[in-house]
């Protein structure tokens, strides 16, 4: 009977986790982005018609309750399978913050733009390869979810002055595109949050979207040398293609000469 060490335990057992890890990702990613999705369009209807006494807005309120406990309970349970936690919520900034922030729970509807997305299927290039609609998506998706959440978090404080839906999305304009008027602001700490939160969601997909970019410029383009290091380059290869030739010659001669030594000395 042969004795496994525990180090090779070790490792197997962390084989097979990662792998259900896998395949319990593969499975249940596409579930909870496509209830992220329907929550997108429950959320909206209750921001812009505001009716907490009506049944429907309070059956909503509980679905978007329900969707936050699963969205925990799906990160708990991958933080607990994962082999890196120290990264893990780094790694896994989206879910994270959809769970810290329960009003952004929405945001998980970009998990349909990532590599096992909808739109990001299609291979090739960035253009080819669905990372601009991806972006465009991506950019309208946060500033649509901004302008809702800001305009709950605002609506009822007495000192603000956003408190329609056309004040929300005029201020999310202003901060999407840096204007910044200052004629509309948020005023509740929960309101800033949002608006921090925002802000940060927008630059990071702005810089991956243009990093994703230059790669796949740089992929289809390849490295481009400077002028100096390609005339550099065009000469030393004329260098060696004279030397071959010299070797060449000197090689022929060299051969003569021994099939004349040769001849020589058979007469």
């Amino acid at each position: 009977m042969v004795l496994k060490s525990p180090s090779t335990e070790l490792k197997a057992l962390r084989a097979k986790r990662e792998i259900w890890l896998l395949r319990y990702e593969k499975a249940t990613s596409p579930v909870l982005s496509s209830l992220a999705l329907v929550y997108l369009l429950t959320f909206s209807l209750q921001s812009i018609l505001y009716q907490p006494a009506e049944t429907w807005y309070i059956w909503f309120t509980w679905f978007g309750y329900f969707l936050w406990f699963l969205f925990a309970v799906d990160l708990l349970y991958r933080f607990l399978l994962a082999d890196g936690k120290k990264l893990f919520f780094l790694h896994n900034w989206l879910d994270t913050i959809t769970v810290v922030i329960p009003e952004l729970r929405v945001l998980r509807a970009l998990r349909v733009l990532t590599t096992n997305g909808v739109i990001a299927k299609k291979g090739g290039s960035f253009f080819s390869g669905g990372a601009v609609a991806s972006a465009v998506v991506g950019v309208v998706l946060i500033g649509w979810v901004g302008a809702l959440a800001v305009l709950n978090a605002e609506r009822t404080a007495s000192d603000s002055n956003i408190k329609t839906f056309g004040e929300a999305i005029w201020w999310m304009f202003e901060t999407l595109t840096t204007v910044g008027y200052g004629d509309y602001a948020p005023v509740t700490v929960a309101g800033r949050t949002i608006a921090i939160s925002i802000m940060l969601l927008g630059i990071s997909l702005l810089g991956v979207v243009s990093a994703s970019l230059a790669a796949s410029l740089l992929k289809q383009k390849g490295p481009v040398a400077p002028d100096g290091i390609a005339q550099e380059l065009q000469e030393l290869k004329l260098m060696v293609h004279n030397l071959q030739g010299q070797l060449s010659t000197m090689n022929d001669a060299v051969n003569a000469q021994h099939i004349q030594d040769k001849d020589s000395s058979v007469e």
